[in-house]
């Protein structure tokens, strides 16, 4: 299978890749600095921006005469530093406007599917996020980043695809050992039901997950909360 890839050169996104490959699948991937991606056997990188239309174009035309079985959107917000309390330097709307240009240019070339990396809080799944979540998602800078993936949500729900809206609980960036690489998530529905303040979920098992649902069809339409 082929895949159409955004945010392929962050944490999450180059677990993606890596997993796609290992799979011998192949992708093209838009990233917005050409260093930040290196191109290997089975993988295209186009610079472009995911805010400009023509840039989407261009990349789903970079590894004819292949096209998307399905578009796996990592995409995050960008904060000056990993602080939670740091100033964010993405636009406003980067993460719902990007989104919302994605879906337009698969929609008119025919490709419907889209697997959106999301965030647990967004959207029904608030209610069940624990007390003290909320309160520092609502004294940092954080909340940022919940407000444009809650507009993805919202937005995507409007258009023609067949999205699915993985939410991640709090993400563990620590290298993990080499048996734990290939953990399995444990799904809490759209709203998380069970949430708890101790959860957290590994970037390379969110990664799998993604492409899982992606080859495999999974959740179309649906949102789900995944922890480990």
């Amino acid at each position: 299978m082929h895949f159409f890839l955004l945010g392929a050169s962050g944490r999450t996104g180059q677990h993606v890749v890596s997993e796609l490959l290992s799979q011998g699948h192949t992708a093209v991937a838009l990233v917005r600095t050409s260093s930040s991606l290196t191109p290997r056997p089975g993988l295209t990188v186009v610079t472009g921006s995911p805010l400009s239309k023509s840039d989407i174009r261009s990349a789903l035309l970079a590894a004819l005469p292949l096209s998307p079985s399905a578009t796996i959107i990592t995409l995050n917000t960008v904060r000056k530093s990993d602080s939670p309390f740091s100033a964010q330097i993405s636009p406003p709307r980067f993460l719902a406007d990007s989104c919302t240009n994605v879906c337009e240019v698969l929609e008119h070339a025919g490709f419907y599917r889209v697997v959106v990396m999301s965030t647990a809080g967004v959207g029904d799944s608030w209610g069940n996020l624990p007390w003290l979540s909320k309160a520092f998602l609502g004294w940092t800078n954080v909340k940022y980043a919940l407000e444009d993936h809650s507009l993805v949500d919202k937005e995507i729900r409007l258009t023609k695809m067949d999205w699915t809206l993985v939410r991640a609980v709090r993400l563990q960036f620590d290298d993990p050992k080499p048996t734990d690489t290939k953990t399995k998530v444990k799904t809490l529905g759209s709203k998380g039901d069970g949430m708890s303040l101790t959860d957290s979920v590994s970037v390379t098992s969110v990664a799998s997950f993604l492409v899982k649902v992606a080859v495999e069809g999974l959740f179309v339409q649906s949102a789900v909360v995944v922890t480990n």
